[in-house]
């Protein structure tokens, strides 16, 4: 039975896990929220994306793989490029345990990096920025309707 399930899922399924589907922003940005405040010990992270087939807003946590959780987020990158490649990707999120919701020097420099917008919900101030790279490669559309929606 066991041998079953996991053949009848897709590959990608076994990777990319639970994706939460929205069909209006505020309901994806609340849960964000909802997902950061599951951790006060370690950086939360994940994926907002869209999917124009569903019309529908993404929410994808993903385990935070870094060394130090309490200080930094690390995502598994096949999980970032398969979600990439199924989705139009919005932003990167991530939570700040210490501080506002301002980004950090090492924000900055992986979401220039990556070129996509991060999306950062501090748990103290309980507010959300989003940092956008100068070459964004995310959809950048949407991603204005999440800055003003927020």
């Amino acid at each position: 039975e066991t041998l079953a399930l996991v053949v009848s899922l897709e590959p990608m399924d076994l990777v990319m896990g639970e994706i939460l589907r929205f069909k209006h922003i505020q309901d994806c940005i609340g849960a964000i929220q909802k997902i950061c405040h599951a951790s006060f010990s370690a950086e939360v992270c994940g994926f907002v994306g869209f999917d124009h087939e569903l019309n529908e807003y993404l929410v994808k946590e993903e385990d935070n793989i870094s060394s130090d959780p309490k200080s930094y987020f690390l995502i598994n990158p096949l999980s970032y490029l398969l979600f990439k490649d199924k989705y139009s990707m919005v932003a990167v999120f991530h939570s700040h345990l210490i501080g506002d919701e301002k980004e950090s020097e090492f924000d900055v420099k992986m979401s220039e990096g990556c070129c996509q917008p991060f999306l950062i919900y501090s748990l103290n101030s309980k507010k959300i920025n989003i940092y956008t790279p100068q070459n964004p490669e995310g959809d950048v559309k949407i991603l204005e309707r999440f800055k003003a929606a927020i």
